[in-house]
């Protein structure tokens, strides 16, 4: 994992709560550790659902496209972690896991959990399954933010970087 923290992220900012507030308004008005809708109209205007590889998942539209062209690309050079891969969720309104009072970029369908085989990798344990280390490539190249550079290690965790959300701002994308 050092060397992951070394080689990954170095390009790529994670979008803080506020920036995020800032620029799409707050998802709702109370917060849990339990996933709760959004309830932002603005916000909720700005969601897709959408049939991801094996999965379905909903977030910001331009993070849908952008996660499509990863996994699009992931096919093609990695077929065997593609097949593998699942998703523990995307958008989900609450606080990040033992941090009550910040909310999770997931609130605001910025973010995606990934599984290999099914399997969750076990956050905060200093350990990483390979092919989360294979797309944290691809999604680093694509702007995206691994979770795996946190303070505390969250591995299966991807978030779109900040500068990316400035770019779809810029482009009236979002």
């Amino acid at each position: 994992m050092q060397l992951a923290k070394t080689r990954f992220n170095r390009t790529v900012e994670r979008p803080r709560p506020q920036f995020l507030r800032e620029l799409l308004g707050d998802p709702r008005q109370t917060y849990s550790d339990q996933c709760q809708p959004v309830t932002n109209p603005r916000l909720i205007a700005a969601l897709e659902t959408r049939q991801i590889g094996n999965f379905r998942v909903t977030m910001l539209k331009p993070a849908l496209d952008s996660f499509q062209q990863v996994m699009d690309r992931l096919r093609k050079e990695e077929p065997e972690i593609y097949a593998s891969l699942g998703t523990a969720g995307a958008l989900c309104a609450r606080h990040v896991r033992g941090a009550p009072n910040t909310v999770s970029s997931h609130a605001w369908g910025a973010a995606v959990d990934l599984t290999l085989t099914g399997n969750l990798d076990r956050m905060g344990d200093g350990a990483t399954q390979f092919g989360l280390v294979v797309l944290a490539e691809f999604f680093n190249d694509a702007g995206w933010y691994w979770g795996a550079g946190y303070g505390r290690e969250d591995s299966m965790h991807f978030e779109v970087g900040e500068a990316l959300l400035r770019q779809w701002v810029a482009d009236g994308r979002m």
